[in-house]
């Protein structure tokens, strides 16, 4: 990977005053052929079990083994290349994968295939090029700011070739593999610790309302050392927030109010905490969120502005020629390619929108405008969550817009069926946009650090994420027409139902919980007054808490390894050493999640779910957990520099 010093310059592997063949057939071939081929697994895994998995991990070593197989001669610059193409293949499934079943779930079939992959067409595109818009800040400007967790860890897999680091990186992945196999294919320690798992927890949650929960997927881990050991602390504070300060505080006032709870009526001082935080708190979350975003969004303006300014100049400027020399390591697709595409992808939607569904020109207007400006602030907190926490709160973004839209929209007169229609295909277009923006940027990270050409990744990129949207509507249809999402033996496609179940009632008349969006913003406000990043506090309120310790925990663990040496240079190193063992959980546990999903679609049962539930299971998992934690920091910290 690139090498950094202590005043955070990139040293990549690839010279940028020299040229590489970066992109050739062969590159071509095999990154859309991996980027389809993902579409399809992964697609399939999203609505299955609810998750998607990360492509970079598999895709990056099958590359690289492909280079050895073929005696490729320029295997490094292929293979960053490859994965990056690849890469599109689940960037755009959060748009298919979150939305689109909704239409089935509410058993509305008037929708075309064509009109399905409008809008996730043009969202792909769109999120590439606002992508490309904020690349110079994210990775150059603001390199030193933040972690891009993720793609660290991709570059490190991919710059594991010399003999002791490629070593170390295979038997920390293969380690990952095993780990999470074991614990998602067998059962034989518990991946999630709670307090609730013994009879102590138990009465202490009844008493308090209060628990603590870590899941401990070692991919987690390995992301929270890249994140450090700031962010971390920041994020679980977030959640700490949520589940030990908001939802204690909704029993304690609210425990005679009554909620819905899966379609029934219970008082809340009857529901679980996990309700309670889901049907309340996590709302307040996803206002920290939006706010967070336009506070990012206004601290960026001088960016904003700087780069519309370069667009409109170069629109005008053609055949003027300029003695500027950039480096290949800075080159991006022309600013006046950008500002055209993101001006003309949103225009075509709005055309789309109002041949297929606007009843006046108001609403399309409308509809213009919610996208365009949605696209820029929610593509800059999607961008900055995955450059914290390798997380993006994709569905917690869409809720927003959703709710924002059906809001105006409503009140212009748009309702009913088509009412809910149209707000799912601009939800689909925002999430995919939402989702391409933000993933790949650590793509762009990786560019960055591994000294390859953004300009080729991004235009490559903008070619995938077309064959990728095609072929994920494509899945979509074939899956429903074999399982459906609705009945027994139906497709689970949890968000798709959370948003079915939103957008009906407010398109029909229903309402939302303004009241804890506008909490939520309110206090993102007086985080960002006190210095207190608000979408990093806002990431750990909305998050499950189980998913936000293993971050911090991680970050601690790089904190203890950059103190363990006085020496700079010596300490530098440590922290390098330990990343490569990071990187090496979180390749492997990306592989494994896969082998284990797949496992578990092919109706093999090796899980162990009696045993699973016991405090035992939760006492060993525990003892692997804490043997993990200790082999980073003593593998790195066994890391000397000769003086």
């Amino acid at each position: 990977m690139a090498v950094q010093n202590h005043h955070d310059e990139v040293r990549p592997i690839m010279d940028p005053t020299k040229n590489y063949e970066e992109i050739n057939s062969y590159v071509i071939f095999w990154g859309l052929f991996f980027a389809a081929l993902f579409a399809l697994a992964v697609g399939y895994l999203c609505l299955k079990i609810g998750q998607t998995v990360d492509a970079f991990a598999p895709v990056s070593i099958l590359a690289m083994g492909m280079a050895v197989l073929f005696k490729r001669k320029n295997a490094f610059a292929e293979t960053v290349h490859i994965q990056a193409i690849a890469s599109s293949g689940t960037n755009v499934l959060a748009g298919v994968m979150f939305i689109l079943p909704a239409l089935f779930i509410l058993d509305i079939h008037s929708v075309t295939v064509f009109q399905m992959m409008v809008p996730i067409v043009l969202g792909g595109l769109l999120g590439v090029f606002l992508c490309v818009f904020f690349r110079q800040y994210f990775c150059e400007e603001m390199h030193h700011a933040y972690p891009f967790p993720s793609g660290r860890a991709a570059a490190e897999v991919l710059s594991s070739n010399d003999g002791g680091k490629a070593k170390l990186m295979a038997l920390s992945g293969l380690l990952g593999l095993g780990y999470d196999f074991v614990l998602n294919s067998l059962g034989w320690w518990r991946e999630v610790f709670s307090t609730t798992t013994f009879r102590w927890g138990q009465v202490f949650q009844q008493n308090s309302k209060m628990h603590l929960s870590l899941d401990s997927d070692i991919a987690l881990l390995g992301l929270g050392y890249f994140t450090g050991i700031r962010y971390g602390s920041i994020i679980a504070a977030g959640s700490f927030f949520a589940w030990f300060v908001m939802v204690p505080l909704f029993y304690f006032i609210g425990g005679d109010h009554m909620m819905m709870v899966g379609g029934k009526e219970i008082l809340l001082a009857d529901a679980s905490t996990g309700d309670v935080f889901k049907t309340y708190v996590r709302h307040i979350g996803i206002g920290m969120l939006a706010m967070a975003g336009v506070i990012g969004l206004l601290t960026m303006s001088n960016v904003v502005s700087k780069i519309m300014k370069r667009a409109i100049v170069d629109m005008f400027s053609r055949g003027k020629t300029t003695t500027v020399t950039v480096l290949r390591t800075q080159l991006d697709l022309p600013s006046s390619v950008l500002g055209l595409g993101i001006v003309l992808t949103t225009i075509l939607f709005a055309i789309f929108f109002h041949i297929f569904y606007a009843e006046t020109f108001l609403q399309t207007v409308l509809a213009f405008f919610i996208v365009l400006i949605l696209s820029f602030l929610l593509s800059v907190v999607g961008i900055s969550s995955i450059a914290f926490t390798g997380n993006e709160p994709v569905s917690g973004m869409t809720i927003f817009m959703i709710l924002i839209s059906a809001v105006i929209l409503s009140a212009v007169g748009m309702g009913g069926t088509t009412g809910i229609i149209a707000i799912l295909m601009m939800a689909a277009f925002l999430a995919t946009t939402i989702g391409v923006a933000g993933n790949f940027m650590s793509e762009l990270k990786v560019a960055h650090l591994t000294g390859a050409t953004p300009a080729k990744m991004q235009l490559w990129q903008l070619v995938g994420v077309v064959i990728a949207s095609i072929v994920c509507v494509g899945v979509l249809i074939l899956l429903n027409n074999a399982y459906g999402f609705v009945g027994d033996g139906a497709l689970n496609a949890p968000q798709a139902n959370a948003m079915a179940a939103i957008v009906e009632p407010l398109m029909t008349g229903g309402s939302a919980q303004w009241e804890l969006y506008i909490l939520g913003a309110i206090f993102a406000v007086l985080l960002w007054m006190i210095g207190v990043p608000p979408l990093a506090f806002a990431l750990g309120a909305y998050l499950p808490m189980e998913i936000n310790i293993p971050i911090l925990v991680g970050g601690f663990i790089s904190y203890l390894v950059k103190r363990s040496s006085k020496d700079e240079a010596e300490s530098e190193a440590r922290v390098a050493e330990g990343g490569t063992v990071a990187s090496g959980f979180v390749a492997g546990g990306a592989i494994g999640s896969l082998i284990s999903a797949v496992l578990k679609i092919a109706g093999v049962d090796w899980f162990l779910d009696a045993w699973e539930k016991t405090p035992e299971a939760t006492y060993l998992g525990i003892v692997i957990y804490l043997a993990l934690c200790v082999m980073i920091y003593k593998i790195a910290t066994r890391k000397r520099v000769a003086k």
